[in-house]
């Protein structure tokens, strides 16, 4: 069975509005003279918290604003953006409300390019994942799942 879904990164608003809480937090402090060690290691501390917010908001706007991928389902694989995905490396097919998530063996977590959305415009999708992992022997649970980044 070969199918091509159009999958799209989703928007994670409460990633979002977590990490622009932090920022807004963090801004003010930085105006901060620092004057002694303690407190330059609190400031290097506290620029480098602000780089990393900085650049998890811009990877997850980018992420979110790009257009759809592909996602192929091929006999013995999954192709995701060129990369190929076994079906002996699946552990299963999550779903949390309309998320959707392949968890791989050896992780303990789904890996943010294996998390995606189905597009609107292809109501056909979901059945055809489903059976895919069925045909494959692929447990599928809607369940909450954790994501990295």
């Amino acid at each position: 069975m070969h199918s091509q879904l159009a999958i799209k990164y989703p928007l994670r608003a409460k990633f979002l509005l977590c990490m622009v809480t932090l920022l807004v937090i963090t801004v003010p402090q930085m105006f901060n003279s620092p004057d002694d060690s303690l407190e330059r290691g609190t400031f290097v501390f506290r620029i480098l918290l602000l780089l990393f917010i900085a650049g998890a908001i811009a990877v997850s706007l980018y992420r979110s604003a790009g257009k759809p991928k592909t996602l192929l389902l091929e006999p013995e694989k999954l192709v995701l953006e060129g990369k190929e995905v076994s079906t002996a490396d699946i552990h299963g097919v999550w779903i949390n409300e309309r998320w959707y998530g392949i968890k791989l063996k050896q992780r303990r977590i789904v890996p943010m390019k294996l998390c995606f959305v189905l597009q609107p415009r292809q109501p056909a999708g979901e059945p055809e994942l489903l059976q895919w992992a069925e045909e494959h022997g692929i447990p599928v649970e809607r369940r909450f799942f954790i994501r990295w980044m």
